[in-house]
């Protein structure tokens, strides 16, 4: 069973037949706003909706509370036969309990937000209240650059507002995490990089005095966030280069 997406706030659409063609989660959203509309169905009765698109005749299953039609309805959408059939809802028949990270990767995928899928597949949980790093924090290395967790979080705060709007419209909140990208920026880039605070002022060019305070007030001015921006960056040039010069150099042994 694949979740696709959100219909109606938190109600998940799921697709029983993975391996068959199914419809884009707009135009299911579509589908059920008319039937609800057509035959005056409470959204927020429906639990869950299923689709089988094993048939020429496109088939929705719907998991509703109360006030369940007692026979099966159809309709014509955009040309196509739609059948829909119902189930009573109850609690040990709940398809989904809560959001999980699973389904914001689904919705990723509708959106083309491919970079966004990965992070949330390799790092990013969901417990259906707050999204979460699922890294152990010992293990993150957010300002090494030549570690994936370093792209991550710029993707991760460059996509900030994809993430919190779909976060918000599964009314799950982001805080933790955001604040969880956003450490004591001096601590964390000495641990990741394995430097002293006196070696990281060397190579920032500031002096030592002003990187123990911001060190144990974890307060960092705009202008020494930027430098040490500047400075991650500048590592991770270097090492793309070093990349490129080991495949120049294999490409050079292999001609000669």
């Amino acid at each position: 069973m694949t979740q696709l997406g959100k219909i109606f706030n938190k109600t998940p659409y799921l697709v029983r037949d993975i391996d068959n063609t199914y419809k884009d989660i707009v135009y299911v959203e579509n589908i059920i706003n008319t039937l609800v509309s057509k035959y005056k169905i409470n959204v927020e009765n429906i639990v869950n909706v299923f689709s089988n698109n094993r048939d020429n005749l496109l088939h929705f299953h719907i998991v509703i509370k109360t006030n369940m039609p007692k026979e099966n309805l159809s309709l014509k959408y955009e040309n196509e036969d739609i059948e829909f059939t119902f189930e009573e809802y109850k609690e040990s028949k709940t398809k989904t309990k809560y959001i999980n990270s699973f389904m914001f990767i689904e919705t990723f995928k509708h959106l083309n937000e491919n970079s966004l899928v990965t992070v949330f597949d390799d790092i990013i949980g969901c417990d259906g209240k707050k999204l979460f790093i699922s890294v152990a924090k010992e293990n993150l290395k957010l300002f090494q650059p030549s570690s994936k967790h370093y792209y991550y979080r710029n993707i991760l705060l460059l996509k900030k507002d994809v993430v919190c709007d779909i976060a918000n419209s599964f009314n799950i909140d982001t805080e933790e995490l955001y604040v969880d990208l956003h450490p004591n920026v001096i601590k964390h880039v000495c641990k990741d990089l394995n430097l002293t605070y006196k070696k990281l002022s060397f190579e920032l060019g500031y002096k030592p005095d002003t990187i123990n305070k911001a060190a144990s007030t974890g307060k960092v001015s705009d202008q020494l966030s930027k430098a040490i921006e500047l400075y991650l960056e500048n590592l991770r040039l270097k090492e793309e280069l070093k990349d490129f010069d080991v495949i120049k150099q294999t490409l050079q042994n292999v001609m000669v």
